[in-house]
């Protein structure tokens, strides 16, 4: 079976709206559908997280078109809302795929690459090289240039086998990461497979990013 984990519990601050982030519109749409819809049809059970206070909001709206959509209240942190849907999965084996609302553009392309990786490796990941000189700085003084050619955006959605995501998922109250990768990293899991992403799979942070997307929506639409 595969399990679809989508996290839109965040509030969204740099984007200065008064509303979470997965409830905002693009092109006449809020943003957290745009990964429902994508990942609905690969899926077998999705768990989409929202920020407390809208959760029945979101069940209206998903309920006639996807009923058997779970909504669930986010935590705290990312990694608290995925914990939480985790720990509803009651099946031993199957594929987890956790993938970011704020990032609606994913294709279905890179949603069935992700699978197959993870079915092969027991995790797999998107990757963006860096095409930009990177230097780490401290203190607005530059230390030192990095080699960029090992350094990697790391993107969603992000797959793993139940088993060893509930693993690595076992010690999340102790430590705190970015992403769900992170976590197989902390024990001691080194075959996670880097898949090439999407420049298009950009994530929605600041107000310039819902400009981009408008545009890129209108684009397609002459297409």
């Amino acid at each position: 079976m595969i399990f679809t984990i989508l996290v839109g519990a965040g509030k969204g601050k740099r984007l200065n709206c008064s509303i979470p982030k997965s409830f905002v519109e693009i092109g006449d749409k809020k943003l957290f559908l745009y990964s429902v819809e994508k990942f609905y049809k690969f899926s077998d059970k999705i768990f989409l997280t929202v920020p407390k206070g809208y959760v029945n909001e979101c069940k209206k709206i998903t309920k006639k078109k996807f009923p058997d959509l779970i909504v669930v209240k986010g935590g705290k942190r990312r990694q608290d809302s995925v914990f939480s849907c985790l720990k509803n999965i009651y099946n031993k084996e199957g594929i987890v795929l956790i993938h970011d609302v704020a990032r609606p553009f994913v294709s279905e392309d890179l949603i069935k690459k992700i699978i197959e990786g993870t079915k092969k490796y027991g995790a797999c990941i998107p990757v963006l090289k860096i095409i930009d000189t990177v230097k780490e700085v401290e203190k607005n003084f530059v230390k030192m240039t990095l080699n960029r050619e090992k350094l990697f955006i790391v993107q969603t959605p992000q797959g793993f086998k139940l088993e060893l995501i509930k693993k690595a998922y076992s010690n999340v109250k102790k430590i705190t990461g970015s992403d769900d990768s992170f976590f197989l990293e902390k024990i001691g899991y080194n075959k996670i497979y880097c898949e090439e992403g999407e420049i298009t799979n950009f994530k929605i942070t600041y107000p310039i990013d819902l400009i981009f997307a408008e545009f890129l929506l209108k684009k397609w639409a002459k297409e």
